[in-house]
């Protein structure tokens, strides 16, 4: 799970350095409802709150469960056969990991004061 913002400015998406599995815990390491970003494409510093961050999925942890499945299924495949190819079924357990991680975050807000 990666923690996104759009720019104001620009409208691009960037990515936020902190992680957290929850906006309270989020605010908890940042201290207040605010956090400072500074906008990778067009350099514009702004304050975001932290409702207006969102999770995404993060795809590196999705390519290495499939990675993980693909050598799994081939060293299984000389042992047990096409009995194996269930162990491919290794990405979508990191998928569905991910998803329920996403709901968490971005089903939560904060209340604004």
């Amino acid at each position: 799970m990666r923690l996104t913002y759009t720019c104001s400015a620009c409208k691009k998406q960037n990515y936020l350095k902190e992680k957290a599995e929850t906006r309270p815990d989020l605010q908890m390491k940042i201290g207040k409802e605010e956090v400072l970003v500074n906008c990778n494409n067009c350099g514009k510093m702004d304050k975001k709150h932290l409702n207006q961050i969102t999770a995404v999925v993060d795809n590196r942890i999705i390519f290495t469960g499939l990675i993980v499945g693909i050598i799994s299924t081939l060293i299984l495949w000389i042992y047990f056969g096409a009995i194996a190819t269930l162990s491919f079924a290794i990405p979508l357990f990191f998928w569905i990991g991910e998803n329920k991680a996403l709901s968490g975050f971005n089903k939560y807000t904060i209340r604004r004061k």
